[in-house]
């Protein structure tokens, strides 16, 4: 009666599952390095809307007079 892992011996599926070690690690790192951080998430809902019913936009604060 076969085992369940002896699928393993045969050469082909060990180097399929190294290949997949080897992404599994690699897209490991690359999340780690560039989706590290929260990005934080700005409401704008009101100046869309406005800017989809074409209303004249709301005069900025950051830029006074």
């Amino acid at each position: 009666m076969p085992g369940p892992f002896d699928f393993l011996k045969h050469p082909l599926a060990k180097d399929i599952g190294l290949i997949l070690v080897i992404k599994l690690v690699l897209l490991m790192g690359i999340r780690s390095v560039w989706f590290d951080a929260p990005v934080g998430v700005k409401d704008d809902g009101v100046q869309v809307g406005l800017h989809v019913l074409g209303a004249p936009p709301e005069p900025s604060e950051k830029n006074p007079k």
